[in-house]
């Protein structure tokens, strides 16, 4: 079933997920001290309840449960009950599409049962279950959960959303902790192990073999290969034919015990991981990723992405754009600032998977009459609009009325895959947004060493102004003595990174840190990516001659 190619690099990706130092103890699911709020979900014919964590936010942020966190905590994978007031039943079917496993959600379409939907659905490819949706409007999917293995990072996809709303960078999709019966994860893993097969996907194939492997020893101990009382029509989601199994397919792979505590509870009864919203109607954000083809994604990027170009340049924002109009230069301004965080964190995260995966949404810009900018999304537009023009108060009537004045509707950058964190930092390899004095030795031997930053000259040059204060607030809570054991706390048990990811994101923040501060005390970056500030009747620029400003006292 596999290349000599693929073997050679699942071998190189499974030699990185299993680098030392990266053990984590198990979730306790009734540890709530993590959390701002919990849920349970008793589940038909189990002794046990499912959870739902959201997250407690960075000190500093408001301490309080978003609606888009609260929707999350309300989806509900069964017909069971929860302690939610009001839950919202799914149906789910296996990823089989890339090459990171998960579970994902869909609205019930009208009249239809759960068998009846994943024997019509879960066999479909991600162009066919497109397909299906234009043509019969089937939902899309909803919501999506994940969980430590290959590729997939909890620590990434918390640390992803949690961070960029702490440095106030780009639009993350929210995500909450979940746990989910090892059963129904068994489940899917034996559908999604099956239907990769079919799709001849060997990356997803051998992952979902993993996951299989791994449940079925913690259920019946050690197995080679899978028990015949799995074969039957019953498991597998009900859409494994009895002509799949063979010798070969009911061959398991050994699969790492190094899994275990970073994707089951410590009682062994349930998954625990991220789930997140899967949002619809976005786009591929080409202008970003690269728009010319090249031998790899980071040289696309480096030679064709749009925007890049502008953030290495020497002039102030003022000379770049040309204009002060919202109209002429509001995009590219956009994009800059969306480019320019969007690197920030992937430095933070070391996210080799991001170029290609970059997404965008459109929101309407708009200038208040008292000269402020604001923005809307489409959909709140749209359901404005659509209201009767009697119904609407003061505050929508002038909304509409400076959108209809004085509204561009802009590209806002969408990260939403965001799992694929702390594999290697080809921001710093590549120096895409700093440029370090470095001897000829290879990566591996400076990768780790923050004190070379003291000294790095900014390949990018142009910053928002809350991205860089806010890298000043992290660095101080995650180094300072007074915050620096309760910073390793909130990451770890919070955020659930290992000990080997945090030590990792530590040392990102401190030399990303160095850069941005020594560069702007010599002067020679700028706080000016801020749309809603330079597009204001009032604009005021933040220097960096002045006092504080390098010091985030602004």
């Amino acid at each position: 079933m596999f290349t000599g190619t693929l073997h050679k690099t699942l071998s190189l990706y499974l030699a990185l997920s299993l680098s030392p130092g990266i053990t984590q103890a198990a979730l306790n699911p009734a540890d709530e001290s993590i959390a701002l709020k919990a849920y349970n979900f008793i589940v038909p014919g189990k002794r046990h309840e499912e959870r739902c964590l959201i997250l407690k936010p960075l000190p500093g942020m408001p301490q309080k449960v978003t609606k888009d966190e609260e929707d999350l905590c309300r989806a509900n994978l069964y017909n069971s009950v929860s302690t939610n007031p009001a839950p919202k039943t799914y149906y789910s079917c296996p990823k089989v599409h890339n090459t990171s496993i998960a579970i994902e959600s869909y609205k019930i379409p009208k009249g239809m049962g759960e068998i009846e939907f994943q024997k019509t659905v879960c066999p479909l490819s991600k162009a066919g279950k497109t397909k299906l949706k234009d043509a019969k409007d089937y939902p899309d999917k909803e919501v999506k959960f994940k969980f430590s293995s290959p590729g997939v990072s909890s620590g990434s996809m918390f640390g992803y959303y949690h961070v960029s709303n702490y440095l106030k960078a780009v639009d993350i999709p929210a995500s909450v902790l979940r746990t989910v019966d090892t059963d129904t994860v068994l489940e899917h893993s034996l559908a999604g192990r099956y239907l990769s097969a079919v799709f001849k996907n060997s990356y997803l194939y051998r992952f979902y073999d993993m996951q299989t492997s791994l449940l079925l020893n913690l259920k019946h101990g050690s197995l080679s290969q899978i028990p015949s009382e799995y074969l039957g029509a019953s498991h597998g989601l009900g859409i494994i034919p009895a002509s799949f199994y063979n010798s070969t397919t009911r061959k398991l792979v050994s699969a790492p015990s190094y899994y275990q505590n970073r994707q089951l509870t410590d009682d062994r009864l349930t998954i625990y991981g991220p789930l997140s919203e899967n949002p619809s109607n976005e786009a591929s954000y080409s202008e970003i990723s690269g728009t010319k083809p090249a031998k790899t994604r980071i040289e696309k990027f480096k030679t064709s992405s749009v925007h890049y170009p502008a953030l290495k340049d020497f002039r102030p924002i003022e000379q770049i754009l040309g204009s002060r109009d919202l109209a002429v230069a509001g995009q590219k301004m956009m994009g800059m600032q969306d480019t320019s965080s969007m690197l920030i964190l992937d430095f933070l995260f070391e996210n080799p998977d991001r170029i290609g995966n970059i997404h965008y949404k459109k929101k309407y810009f708009y200038r208040t009459s008292a000269g402020k900018v604001r923005d809307i999304s489409q959909k709140k537009f749209q359901e404005l609009s659509a209201k009767d023009l009697t119904t609407l108060t003061p505050e929508e009537q002038e909304t509409l009325k400076a959108i209809q004045q004085t509204g561009v509707e802009l590209k806002v950058m969408l990260l939403k895959d965001n799992d694929g964190g702390f594999d290697s930092n080809p921001f710093k390899k590549h120096q895409v947004i700093v440029d370090v004095k470095r001897s000829a030795a290879s990566y591996d031997s400076w990768k780790d060493n923050a004190d070379i930053f003291l000294n790095a000259s900014m390949v990018v040059r142009h910053f928002n102004p809350d991205v860089y204060k806010g890298l000043v607030n992290l660095h101080g809570y995650v180094f300072s003595a007074q915050t620096k054991d309760a910073a390793k706390a909130y990451f770890t048990k919070g955020l659930q990174m290992t000990e080997g990811e945090y030590k990792d994101f530590s040392n990102n923040v401190l030399s990303i840190y160095r850069a941005l501060y020594t560069n702007c005390k010599k002067n020679q970056l700028f706080l000016d990516l801020d749309t809603k500030n330079y597009f204001s009747a009032n604009y005021k620029p933040i220097l960096t001659t002045t006092p504080g400003v390098c010091e985030g006292q602004f």
